[in-house]
């Protein structure tokens, strides 16, 4: 354990049992943040390092009735979050998590999103000025992304030909590919900005991670929601398919049933255009190593991938035909 994690668990030991009337007798790192703890009466807690905001956001889970989430243990103070000089930090009893293979794990945890989206749902128009902000921000980091790759592109076809750069070339017509999808997807967002389009926002978990989700005594609780916030649920689907798009399952009919509950397209576009967003920003263009073959190989084949599975290809047909 390094010197500031117990530093941190010292501060919140001392104050345990005044708080929470619990004395820790013993604690096990999970993480600089984190610690499973038992105490002298012999249960066990998890004990986590987070922010104030966090009690906010089981306030409000809470007040809307969600049930699939673990909530931490309220303290003296009727508090979800306790606080000293140094540190916000939450308590909740220890689960253990129940063994499920993660394709099963897989489709549970879409059913508990489902859940916890549908629970705290509720429509408003986008935001015209609010919107369109973020959007612009967003091409703005695809445009010099995209400059940084052609221009990457560029330097290597003016260079020997090696076993780093064949791969990288052989590839990158699918970036291209991708970039005339995210371009039609673009505009169909923009559109639905414009007409101050009305949509459903939620509470999104917004780390949905297999680990993310315990199932215990016939029961299943969400998790680590210290990254949530209110937004469209397509984000959350799009870093679902991400984290688990490796696993053997049929994950275009188990994301098509989630969009199919909001009978519009929009969704659906936006899940497809945050997937390639997520992998275009995760791709790693240094100079001409082994690092950034590798994450242009992972990047590139990942979004192959995608495209194949949800039938994308027949964008890039239209997009051709209409350069035609």
């Amino acid at each position: 354990m390094s010197e500031k994690a117990k530093n941190l668990l010292r501060r919140i030991a001392s104050q345990t049992n005044s708080l929470y009337h619990i004395d820790f007798k013993s604690y096990v790192p999970m993480s600089d943040k984190a610690f499973k703890c038992k105490a002298v009466e012999g249960n066990e807690y998890f004990v986590k390092k987070t922010d104030l905001y966090t009690q906010e956001k089981y306030r409000f889970l809470y007040h809307q009735g969600v049930d699939n989430v673990l909530y931490p243990l309220e303290n003296t103070k009727n508090e979800y979050i306790s606080k000293n000089e140094n540190d916000e930090y939450y308590i909740m009893p220890f689960v253990s998590d129940f063994y499920m293979l993660d394709e099963i794990k897989a489709g549970r945890m879409i059913d508990e999103l489902i859940h916890l989206h549908k629970t705290t749902s509720f429509q408003k128009n986008l935001s015209v000025s609010h919107s369109r902000r973020k959007v612009e921000e967003i091409l703005d980091y695809l445009n010099y992304k995209f400059s940084l790759i052609e221009s990457f592109i560029r330097t290597l076809e003016a260079q020997d030909f090696d076993e780093y750069s064949i791969p990288i070339l052989k590839n990158y017509h699918i970036l291209l590919d991708s970039k005339k999808i995210m371009i039609k997807y673009n505009k169909k967002i923009i559109y639905a900005i414009k007409e101050s389009k009305s949509v459903y926002y939620c509470f999104l978990h917004n780390n949905p991670k297999l680990d993310h989700l315990l199932i215990t005594s016939g029961r299943q609780y969400l998790v680590s929601i210290e990254n949530g916030k209110i937004g469209i649920p397509s984000l959350d689907i799009a870093k679902f398919y991400v984290e688990n798009c490796d696993l053997n399952i049929d994950m275009k009919t188990i994301i098509k049933k989630y969009f199919s509950m909001y009978d519009d397209d929009f969704y659906f576009d936006y899940f497809c255009f945050l997937v390639f967003l997520i992998y275009i920003k995760g791709l790693i263009i240094d100079e001409k190593d082994y690092i950034t073959t590798q994450s242009f190989l992972y990047t590139t084949q990942s979004i192959e991938k995608f495209i194949h599975t949800f039938d994308l290809d027949e964008q890039i047909k239209t997009t051709k035909g209409n350069h035609k």
